[in-house]
Protein backbone atom coordinates (compact mmCIF):
# COMPACT_ATOMS: atom_id res chain seq x y z
CA UNK A 1 0.00 0.00 0.00
CA UNK A 2 2.74 2.46 0.68
CA UNK A 3 4.40 1.57 -2.45
CA UNK A 4 1.50 2.32 -4.37
CA UNK A 5 1.35 5.79 -2.06
CA UNK A 6 4.64 6.98 -3.42
CA UNK A 7 4.17 6.35 -6.93
CA UNK A 8 0.96 8.73 -6.87
CA UNK A 9 2.80 12.33 -6.81
CA UNK A 10 4.99 10.62 -9.89
CA UNK A 11 1.74 10.08 -11.54
CA UNK A 12 0.18 13.68 -10.98
CA UNK A 13 3.56 14.82 -12.14
CA UNK A 14 3.73 12.86 -15.45
CA UNK A 15 -0.42 13.81 -15.91
CA UNK A 16 0.51 17.75 -15.39
CA UNK A 17 3.43 17.62 -17.96
CA UNK A 18 1.59 15.63 -20.39
CA UNK A 19 -0.93 18.07 -20.26
CA UNK A 20 1.60 21.08 -20.16
CA UNK A 21 2.60 19.50 -23.78
CA UNK A 22 -0.54 19.41 -25.08
CA UNK A 23 -1.33 22.62 -24.18
CA UNK A 24 2.08 24.02 -25.82
CA UNK A 25 1.27 21.80 -28.61
CA UNK A 26 -2.34 23.41 -29.50
CA UNK A 27 -0.65 26.64 -29.04
CA UNK A 28 1.92 26.29 -31.57
CA UNK A 29 -0.61 24.69 -33.85
CA UNK A 30 -2.97 27.11 -34.13
CA UNK A 31 -2.54 29.23 -37.39
CA UNK A 32 -0.77 32.47 -36.88
CA UNK A 33 -2.05 36.06 -38.34
CA UNK A 34 0.27 39.15 -38.49
CA UNK A 35 -0.96 42.63 -38.75
CA UNK A 36 0.42 45.84 -39.07
CA UNK A 37 -0.75 47.94 -36.63
CA UNK A 38 -2.55 47.01 -33.01
CA UNK A 39 -6.27 48.46 -33.97
CA UNK A 40 -5.68 45.57 -36.31
CA UNK A 41 -6.16 42.88 -33.49
CA UNK A 42 -9.25 44.08 -32.38
CA UNK A 43 -10.64 43.52 -36.01
CA UNK A 44 -9.13 40.31 -36.30
CA UNK A 45 -9.93 38.94 -33.03
CA UNK A 46 -13.64 39.95 -33.36
CA UNK A 47 -13.95 37.71 -36.67
CA UNK A 48 -11.81 34.88 -35.41
CA UNK A 49 -11.82 35.11 -31.94
CA UNK A 50 -9.43 32.26 -30.13
CA UNK A 51 -8.89 30.29 -33.25
CA UNK A 52 -6.30 32.19 -34.48
CA UNK A 53 -2.56 33.74 -32.97
CA UNK A 54 -2.41 37.47 -33.34
CA UNK A 55 1.33 38.95 -33.45
CA UNK A 56 1.55 42.59 -34.57
CA UNK A 57 4.50 44.11 -35.91
CA UNK A 58 4.34 47.57 -34.93
CA UNK A 59 4.63 48.22 -30.91
CA UNK A 60 3.11 50.54 -29.17
CA UNK A 61 4.32 54.13 -29.46
CA UNK A 62 6.40 53.01 -32.65
CA UNK A 63 5.54 55.09 -36.00
CA UNK A 64 3.45 53.29 -38.68
CA UNK A 65 5.52 55.52 -41.31
CA UNK A 66 9.13 54.90 -40.10
CA UNK A 67 8.98 51.57 -38.10
CA UNK A 68 11.56 48.99 -39.27
CA UNK A 69 10.93 45.46 -37.91
CA UNK A 70 13.57 43.84 -35.81
CA UNK A 71 15.60 40.59 -36.81
CA UNK A 72 13.80 38.30 -34.47
CA UNK A 73 10.11 39.77 -36.07
CA UNK A 74 11.47 39.12 -39.46
CA UNK A 75 11.79 35.39 -38.03
CA UNK A 76 8.73 35.57 -36.85
CA UNK A 77 7.20 35.94 -39.48
CA UNK A 78 8.56 32.75 -41.04
CA UNK A 79 5.94 31.14 -38.69
CA UNK A 80 2.99 33.81 -40.32
CA UNK A 81 0.16 31.66 -42.24
CA UNK A 82 -1.47 35.54 -42.99
CA UNK A 83 -0.07 38.58 -43.15
CA UNK A 84 -3.06 41.52 -43.16
CA UNK A 85 -2.02 44.90 -43.97
CA UNK A 86 -3.74 48.17 -43.74
CA UNK A 87 -2.48 48.37 -47.39
CA UNK A 88 -0.78 51.95 -47.19
CA UNK A 89 1.33 52.86 -44.29
CA UNK A 90 4.87 54.01 -44.89
CA UNK A 91 5.77 50.86 -43.32
CA UNK A 92 3.95 48.50 -45.31
CA UNK A 93 5.42 50.28 -48.54
CA UNK A 94 8.61 50.76 -47.48
CA UNK A 95 8.64 46.91 -46.25
CA UNK A 96 6.26 44.70 -48.03
CA UNK A 97 8.38 43.11 -50.36
CA UNK A 98 11.05 41.88 -47.57
CA UNK A 99 8.05 40.76 -45.70
CA UNK A 100 6.89 38.44 -48.54
CA UNK A 101 10.52 37.37 -49.18
CA UNK A 102 10.70 35.65 -45.93
CA UNK A 103 8.11 33.87 -46.45
CA UNK A 104 6.33 33.39 -50.13
CA UNK A 105 3.57 30.80 -48.75
CA UNK A 106 2.59 33.63 -46.50
CA UNK A 107 -1.16 34.61 -48.08
CA UNK A 108 -1.21 38.61 -47.90
CA UNK A 109 -4.61 40.24 -47.37
CA UNK A 110 -4.88 43.77 -48.10
CA UNK A 111 -7.69 45.46 -45.85
CA UNK A 112 -7.92 49.12 -48.21
CA UNK A 113 -9.30 46.69 -51.15
CA UNK A 114 -12.93 47.63 -51.96
CA UNK A 115 -12.27 50.89 -49.70
CA UNK A 116 -13.01 54.19 -51.43
CA UNK A 117 -9.44 55.92 -50.93
CA UNK A 118 -8.27 59.69 -50.01
CA UNK A 119 -5.68 60.85 -52.48
CA UNK A 120 -3.95 63.64 -52.42
CA UNK A 121 -5.10 65.28 -49.06
CA UNK A 122 -1.26 65.46 -47.70
CA UNK A 123 -0.28 63.34 -44.81
CA UNK A 124 2.90 61.66 -44.57
CA UNK A 125 2.24 60.34 -48.04
CA UNK A 126 1.61 62.68 -50.75
CA UNK A 127 -0.48 59.53 -52.39
CA UNK A 128 -2.96 57.87 -50.21
CA UNK A 129 -4.28 58.47 -47.20
CA UNK A 130 -3.55 55.39 -45.02
CA UNK A 131 -5.68 56.23 -41.53
CA UNK A 132 -8.85 53.84 -43.33
CA UNK A 133 -9.17 52.09 -40.05
CA UNK A 134 -10.35 55.18 -38.66
CA UNK A 135 -14.15 55.16 -40.21
CA UNK A 136 -16.89 53.57 -39.08
CA UNK A 137 -18.15 52.77 -42.77
CA UNK A 138 -14.40 51.56 -43.84
CA UNK A 139 -14.78 49.07 -41.15
CA UNK A 140 -17.41 47.30 -42.69
CA UNK A 141 -15.60 46.78 -45.75
CA UNK A 142 -12.14 45.69 -43.91
CA UNK A 143 -14.22 43.31 -41.95
CA UNK A 144 -15.77 41.60 -44.70
CA UNK A 145 -11.92 41.19 -46.60
CA UNK A 146 -10.72 39.88 -42.78
CA UNK A 147 -13.78 37.18 -43.00
CA UNK A 148 -12.95 36.04 -46.40
CA UNK A 149 -8.95 35.70 -45.24
CA UNK A 150 -10.53 33.54 -42.31
CA UNK A 151 -12.62 31.39 -44.27
CA UNK A 152 -9.88 30.96 -46.46
CA UNK A 153 -6.85 30.04 -43.52
CA UNK A 154 -9.95 28.41 -41.08
CA UNK A 155 -12.37 26.27 -44.08
CA UNK A 156 -13.61 23.98 -41.04
CA UNK A 157 -15.03 27.09 -38.77
CA UNK A 158 -17.25 28.71 -41.47
CA UNK A 159 -20.12 29.05 -39.54
CA UNK A 160 -18.60 30.46 -36.52
CA UNK A 161 -17.15 33.01 -38.75
CA UNK A 162 -19.94 33.86 -40.27
CA UNK A 163 -21.45 34.23 -36.70
CA UNK A 164 -19.06 36.22 -35.44
CA UNK A 165 -18.65 38.42 -38.86
CA UNK A 166 -22.14 39.44 -38.24
CA UNK A 167 -22.04 39.92 -34.61
CA UNK A 168 -19.23 42.60 -35.45
CA UNK A 169 -21.40 44.33 -38.18
CA UNK A 170 -24.06 45.01 -35.60
CA UNK A 171 -21.32 46.44 -33.30
CA UNK A 172 -20.08 48.78 -35.89
CA UNK A 173 -23.29 49.68 -37.08
CA UNK A 174 -24.14 50.72 -33.26
CA UNK A 175 -20.64 53.07 -33.19
CA UNK A 176 -21.98 54.63 -36.69
CA UNK A 177 -25.42 55.21 -35.36
CA UNK A 178 -23.56 56.31 -32.04
CA UNK A 179 -21.31 59.10 -33.20
CA UNK A 180 -24.04 60.29 -35.73
CA UNK A 181 -26.38 60.65 -32.63
CA UNK A 182 -23.82 62.30 -31.04
CA UNK A 183 -22.57 64.91 -33.91
CA UNK A 184 -25.69 65.45 -34.39
CA UNK A 185 -27.08 69.49 -34.40
CA UNK A 186 -23.09 70.37 -34.24
CA UNK A 187 -22.88 73.42 -35.98
CA UNK A 188 -19.53 73.79 -36.18
CA UNK A 189 -17.92 71.47 -38.23
CA UNK A 190 -13.68 72.18 -38.32
CA UNK A 191 -11.64 70.50 -36.09
CA UNK A 192 -7.54 70.64 -36.22
CA UNK A 193 -5.03 68.12 -36.43
CA UNK A 194 -1.43 67.91 -36.20
CA UNK A 195 -1.21 64.89 -38.26
CA UNK A 196 -4.22 64.34 -40.62
CA UNK A 197 -5.08 60.75 -39.09
CA UNK A 198 -9.26 61.58 -39.47
CA UNK A 199 -9.56 62.46 -43.40
CA UNK A 200 -11.74 59.19 -43.67
CA UNK A 201 -13.74 59.97 -40.51
CA UNK A 202 -14.62 63.89 -41.52
CA UNK A 203 -15.75 62.27 -44.62
CA UNK A 204 -18.17 60.14 -42.90
CA UNK A 205 -19.93 62.82 -40.80
CA UNK A 206 -19.45 65.92 -42.82
CA UNK A 207 -16.79 67.41 -41.12
CA UNK A 208 -13.67 69.61 -41.77
CA UNK A 209 -10.33 68.30 -40.75
CA UNK A 210 -7.40 71.32 -40.75
CA UNK A 211 -3.85 69.40 -40.22
CA UNK A 212 -1.13 71.24 -39.23
CA UNK A 213 1.23 68.99 -40.36
CA UNK A 214 1.83 68.12 -44.27
CA UNK A 215 3.09 65.55 -45.79
CA UNK A 216 4.98 64.80 -42.45
CA UNK A 217 6.46 68.43 -42.45
CA UNK A 218 5.78 70.69 -39.53
CA UNK A 219 4.03 73.87 -40.98
CA UNK A 220 5.55 77.17 -42.05
CA UNK A 221 5.08 80.49 -40.56
CA UNK A 222 3.02 81.71 -43.69
CA UNK A 223 0.20 78.49 -43.26
CA UNK A 224 0.45 78.57 -39.43
CA UNK A 225 -0.85 82.37 -39.72
CA UNK A 226 -3.37 81.10 -42.29
CA UNK A 227 -4.69 78.58 -39.72
CA UNK A 228 -4.82 80.58 -37.23
CA UNK A 229 -6.97 82.61 -38.67
CA UNK A 230 -9.33 80.16 -39.94
CA UNK A 231 -9.10 78.95 -35.87
CA UNK A 232 -10.79 82.51 -35.42
CA UNK A 233 -12.75 82.28 -38.30
CA UNK A 234 -14.59 79.48 -37.60
CA UNK A 235 -14.24 79.31 -33.96
CA UNK A 236 -12.16 75.91 -33.41
CA UNK A 237 -10.73 75.95 -30.27
CA UNK A 238 -9.33 71.78 -29.70
CA UNK A 239 -6.40 71.04 -31.90
CA UNK A 240 -6.31 66.83 -32.11
CA UNK A 241 -2.86 65.44 -31.34
CA UNK A 242 -1.92 62.11 -31.88
CA UNK A 243 -0.26 60.71 -28.65
CA UNK A 244 2.86 59.00 -30.82
CA UNK A 245 3.91 62.66 -31.66
CA UNK A 246 6.11 65.33 -30.16
CA UNK A 247 4.31 66.78 -27.24
CA UNK A 248 6.29 70.17 -27.20
CA UNK A 249 6.02 71.00 -31.12
CA UNK A 250 2.23 70.74 -31.06
CA UNK A 251 1.72 73.12 -27.52
CA UNK A 252 3.94 76.04 -29.44
CA UNK A 253 1.43 75.33 -32.70
CA UNK A 254 -1.18 74.95 -30.23
CA UNK A 255 -0.57 78.45 -28.49
CA UNK A 256 -0.01 79.93 -31.83
CA UNK A 257 -3.93 79.32 -33.10
CA UNK A 258 -5.20 79.55 -30.00
CA UNK A 259 -6.22 76.14 -29.35
CA UNK A 260 -6.62 73.13 -27.04
CA UNK A 261 -4.56 70.20 -27.18
CA UNK A 262 -6.51 66.81 -26.94
CA UNK A 263 -4.43 63.81 -27.04
CA UNK A 264 -5.97 60.61 -29.00
CA UNK A 265 -4.55 56.94 -29.97
CA UNK A 266 -5.65 56.12 -33.97
CA UNK A 267 -3.52 53.15 -32.87
CA UNK A 268 -5.61 52.11 -29.73
CA UNK A 269 -6.25 48.45 -29.56
CA UNK A 270 -9.32 49.69 -28.60
CA UNK A 271 -10.81 50.50 -31.44
CA UNK A 272 -14.47 50.69 -30.86
CA UNK A 273 -13.85 53.29 -27.31
CA UNK A 274 -10.63 55.21 -29.11
CA UNK A 275 -13.43 56.07 -32.15
CA UNK A 276 -16.09 57.15 -29.19
CA UNK A 277 -13.84 58.80 -27.78
CA UNK A 278 -12.56 61.16 -30.25
CA UNK A 279 -16.02 61.86 -30.78
CA UNK A 280 -16.69 63.01 -27.61
CA UNK A 281 -14.07 65.32 -27.48
CA UNK A 282 -15.22 67.09 -30.27
CA UNK A 283 -18.24 67.63 -29.29
CA UNK A 284 -17.62 68.92 -26.14
CA UNK A 285 -15.01 70.92 -27.52
CA UNK A 286 -17.17 72.39 -30.16
CA UNK A 287 -19.58 73.61 -27.27
CA UNK A 288 -17.53 75.58 -25.58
Amino acid sequence: MEGKMKKWPLLILLLSLMACNSKKTEHDTMPVVTVSILPETYFVEKIAGNLVRVSVLIPPGASPATYEPTASQLKDLGRSDCYIKIGHLGFELSWMDRIRSVNPEMSVVDLSEGIELIVGKGGLHAGVDPHIWLSARNAKIMAENILRAMQVLLPGQTDILARNYHDFLTEIEHLNDTITTILEGLENRSFMTYHPSLSYYARDYDLRQYPLEIDGKSPSSAYLKDLADIGENEGIEILFLQMQLDQHNAEVLAKEIGAEIIQINPLDPDWYHQMIYITNALKAGADE
